[in-house]
């Protein structure tokens, strides 16, 4: 036997050790309250940390806004353009959360990744050569 179950207080401490480890799936239905379904447009997030919580912002930016400040610096016209946008939401999420959000936009842009390259290989002529072949 691995572990050493004379001590109750070591066993319980090992099966709930061993229990944490393990990932658990969960159903999770979330419900609208307010105008929490709506839908926001954001084409510029920023990430502060503080106290313990990462801050997150979702912006928005006017493409004509954006366009007209870029123009301007690259011309020389401004050396430190100043742009307004509006704050569309800020979420305040623990650390641990933080990680968790990170490994779930990771698993969602490989998944992206993993469709779009079985698009394009399906695409692909099934009697063309595989440059990757090597032929003898």
């Amino acid at each position: 036997m691995s572990q050493n179950l004379s001590n109750p207080l070591d066993a319980a401490h090992n099966t709930h050790a061993a229990a944490e480890s393990q990932p658990v799936h969960i159903d999770l239905r979330l419900r609208a309250v307010d105008q929490s379904d709506r839908s926001i447009v954001s084409n510029i997030t920023g990430v502060h940390l503080g106290s313990g919580f990462a801050f997150i912002d979702f912006g928005f930016i006017e493409h004509a806004a954006l366009n007209d400040v870029t123009r301007a610096a690259r011309s020389g016209e401004q050396k430190n353009p100043t742009l307004d946008g509006r704050l569309e939401c800020r979420i305040a999420m623990g650390l641990g959360d933080l990680m968790q959000l990170a490994r779930q936009i990771d698993q969602v842009i490989s998944s992206a990744n993993k469709s779009r390259a079985n698009t394009a290989s399906s695409k692909q002529d099934p009697l063309a050569l595989d440059p990757a072949a090597v032929m003898q």
